[in-house]
């Protein structure tokens, strides 16, 4: 199918000799057309499947497209085949494979140096991903040839074509844009990992690993709290001075930081269940490295974690976002 979308740009544009401001649609248009392109274009190459990196993108640009439907799905006039949950299922189909492709990344890191006696439990965990990953990649090609996708093609290009919007679009962005941030900031820090402590009665390896025994759920919904407020901020930086790119990069650190122990979580589920409770017993030292590697990065969001606890952090960044209302108030 080919891509027949019109573009748009953010500039003012004229109608009827009036020059009139750029509403939220003229961010939303060129967001969701630029995942639709950028999945297009990576489409062939997934389905060769000589570069992981095509996978990996793809599946990015599906689910900062889900970001954006969600976010927006209160001013969009959109039909059922490119709604969140469709766009949701295809991307966990990738998502398989991708996390295959990390998690053979990760086990081939950890084993370097590894003792003789572990070696052989290794070689059966990468023997049985390898296996795996042939099943998931099937799968991928299958869907991207089957009627959803298809569909979620068909229905994006038409909706670019043809765009329809709720009348909140067209309203100015003092008046929506606070309502499209604020609510997921607020669940964001509303989070009780960012007043998760360690216990001082073990070593901070040990520490670590029973938070995440206790809480890895809670740190787990952070990292998807961070990622959802952080695809739709990135949409809107030109709206805000600079301090606001700097909360942009905090929460593409943390994004990142509780990213790397999630993808050691799933190494260990996958571990678990070829080599049985035991494994842990059967690789202590990949586990000991596995169990460092968490620590640095919860290390590395200590600071980050220190500053979102003063409450001016967390003030400045909403007062940022009502920015607008505050000048008219003041006005």
């Amino acid at each position: 199918m080919g891509t027949t979308i019109v573009d748009r740009d953010l500039t003012l544009f004229q109608q009827g000799g009036t020059e009139l401001p750029v509403t939220l649609a003229d961010y939303i248009y060129p967001a969701i057309q630029k995942q639709y392109v950028t999945i297009l274009t990576l489409e062939a190459d997934v389905l060769v499947d000589d570069d992981l990196e095509a996978i990996h993108q793809m599946r990015v640009g599906l689910r900062r497209l889900r970001s954006q439907i969600q976010a927006f799905g209160a001013l969009l006039d959109i039909p059922k085949a490119i709604g969140d949950k469709s766009i949701g299922r295809i991307a966990r189909i990738l998502g398989k494979v991708r996390d295959l492709d990390v998690l053979h990344d990760n086990l081939k890191t950890y084993r370097v140096d590894l003792p003789d006696t572990e070696q052989m439990y290794v070689d059966k965990v990468a023997t049985t991903i390898a296996k795996r990953r042939r099943k998931d990649i099937l799968k991928v090609k299958l869907m991207l040839e089957g009627q959803d996708y298809q569909y979620l093609k068909l229905g994006l290009n038409n909706w670019l074509n043809h765009p329809q919007y709720l009348p909140t679009a067209q309203l100015g962005f003092e008046v929506i844009l606070p309502d499209l941030l604020l609510p997921g900031l607020g669940q964001l820090f509303l989070n009780p990992s960012w007043w998760f402590d360690l216990d001082s009665g073990f070593t901070p390896e040990v520490a670590f690993s029973h938070l995440l025994s206790s809480h890895g759920e809670t740190l787990h919904k952070l990292r998807k709290q961070v990622k959802a407020s952080r695809y739709l901020m990135e949409m809107f930086p030109d709206r805000y001075p600079p301090r606001y790119r700097d909360y942009l990069k905090d929460f593409k650190q943390i994004h990142q930081l509780f990213g790397n122990i999630q993808d050691n979580v799933v190494m260990d589920e996958f571990i678990r269940k070829v080599l049985g409770k035991r494994a842990a017993t059967k690789l202590p030292t990949l586990y000991e490295r596995i169990d460092r590697h968490n620590y640095l990065n919860w290390q590395n969001w200590l600071p980050i974690q220190a500053r979102y606890r003063q409450p001016e952090a967390k003030r400045e960044l909403q007062l940022l976002v009502i920015q607008d209302i505050i000048k008219s108030v003041d006005s």
